[in-house]
């Protein structure tokens, strides 16, 4: 690709040298670069790539976009200098792939909790409409039937737009994303042409990057700010939050939820351990919905994507609901586990004071008479210490028992981490602690039974757990399936 054409609408403010020569590939990390390659100085939460870019041209880029001027110009390498870096990487990552977005129909999901169960409900309900769907997001990048690992909820520019051209090139129509707030301070997600933008929630969360909720607030709220007028903003109208996310949007807003201010309102909900029923009321028309999905919170999570699906077709709700049977959650949300001593353990991402809340809630209100629940949960190292006492007191709420254990514990020392978390209970032994994930999933098995339920939050679909440096395989279904009841 000739230079001129990989800067169109790129905006800058100097280039030093020749636009008129061919470039090989775009990328921000100088020990990837190879000859005739174009290197992004982007600034990190750690490192400059205005640092690396001696070491970027040593290694062969012809190109070096960069937010100041070096102070050592090379003959032979054009220096392109931009306001910010991050978005000029969106801006070059687009055109390099010739702006695969505005090829396909995409739903970008985003919220604190909801964004992949959101995600997984919209595939669902456009398969069973005959389309072909791409999913992106934190359990990986699924094309159809082929999934590929990710190593962030929303990838970076280059790794994003290269997928949204592969997407195109197999012949899928829709791409459902999440968005998440590190990607749209990132500029992650610039230059993607969405249709239709979901917020879920927003609570208590990433306050170690973001530092204020304020700040959070703000960048979820880019996702909405960027909508063109012919898209589609669906929110969820229970949270305050999405008076913040819709406050600047030029898209035509829909509210869900069961406040009377809601468009689509939801009411007289029934939920039992096969799923769920309730009614979506648009004006005078109501919806009956019956799913096997379980949980309040996934009543939010399907009106919301029932909703969307209905914009983004142009389609009556009607033609959506009349079987629902098939509709499943996605991989480690919520997930039934029956154990053979009659108990049932349920294996859950919620890794937030208000997920685990929320998730506790719901399964205290699957059980029957004197049946317990026993909740198994930890905190992760290394990331915001400020949730770690509202996740004990979350899980104190609706326990009978609670197993404190590792999630993550990365580089941090493992009784600090645990003696954050413990300044949130308030019941004396009424809790326990057992730092080994594996021998605390295990010890819930054998005390539980039957009728009981344990909750295993936390990790979710995930099959690792990071201690020091190391990533070593784990997942929380294979221990609870590996135990004699």
């Amino acid at each position: 690709m000739k230079l001129k054409q990989l800067i169109n609408n790129l905006d800058y403010s100097e280039v030093i040298g020749s636009i008129d020569i061919t470039i090989n590939n775009i990328q921000f990390d100088s020990r990837k670069i190879e000859d005739g390659d174009v290197f992004v100085a982007v600034r990190g939460t750690e490192t400059d790539g205005h640092d690396y870019i001696e070491s970027a041209v040593s290694f062969g880029a012809k190109v070096v976009v960069c937010e100041e001027k070096p102070s050592l110009i090379y003959d032979d390498v054009t220096f392109i200098i931009v306001d910010r870096a991050r978005k000029a990487l969106a801006r070059l990552s687009a055109n390099y792939y010739n702006n695969p977005s505005n090829e396909l129909r995409i739903v970008g999901v985003t919220g604190t909790n909801g964004k992949t169960t959101v995600t997984f409900l919209i595939s669902h309900l456009l398969g069973k409409l005959g389309h072909k769907t791409a999913i992106i997001g934190t359990t990986g990048i699924y094309l159809g039937d082929e999934k590929l690992d990710a190593t962030h909820t929303t990838p970076d520019p280059i790794s994003m737009n290269k997928v949204l051209r592969e997407v195109v090139n197999k012949g899928i129509g829709y791409v459902i994303m999440e968005v998440s707030s590190h990607a749209l301070e990132q500029n992650r997600a610039d230059y993607i042409d969405f249709d239709l933008a979901i917020f879920t929630n927003i609570t208590h969360d990433h306050l170690d990057y973001h530092r204020t909720f304020e700040a959070y607030s703000e960048a979820k709220k880019l996702l909405f700010d960027n909508l063109k007028s012919t898209a589609y903003a669906i929110v969820n109208v229970d949270d305050a939050g999405y008076k913040i996310m819709i406050s600047d949007t030029e898209a035509k807003v829909c509210k869900v939820g069961w406040d009377s201010d809601a468009d689509y309102q939801i009411m007289d909900e029934e939920l039992d351990h096969t799923g769920c029923k309730f009614i979506i009321e648009e004006g005078d028309t109501k919806y009956f919905i019956h799913s096997p999905l379980m949980a309040q919170f996934n009543i939010v999570n399907l009106s919301l994507s029932l909703v969307a699906v209905s914009k983004l077709c142009g389609i009556e709700m009607n033609n959506l609901i009349s079987d629902l049977s098939y509709i499943t959650s996605a991989p480690g949300r919520m997930e039934r586990v029956p154990l053979s001593n009659g108990a049932i353990a349920i294996i859950d991402y919620a890794h937030t004071p208000d997920a685990l809340e929320k998730a506790g809630k719901a399964c205290k209100e699957l059980i029957i008479g004197d049946a317990e629940l026993i909740i198994v949960f930890g905190c992760g190292g290394d990331r915001d210490k400020t949730k770690r006492s509202y996740m004990a007191a979350a899980a104190e709420k609706y326990a009978n028992r609670v197993i404190l254990t590792d999630d993550n514990p990365r580089t941090e020392d493992r009784d600090k981490i645990f003696a954050d978390v413990e300044k949130g209970f308030t019941k004396p032994g009424s809790y326990l602690i057992i730092m080994d994930r594996a021998e605390a999933i295990k010890d819930a098995v054998r005390i539980s039974n039957t009728g009981d339920i344990i909750l295993i939050a936390g990790k979710g679909h995930e099959d690792y757990q990071i201690i020091g440096t190391q990533k070593v395989h784990f997942n929380d279904k294979e221990v609870v399936l590996s135990v004699r009841q």
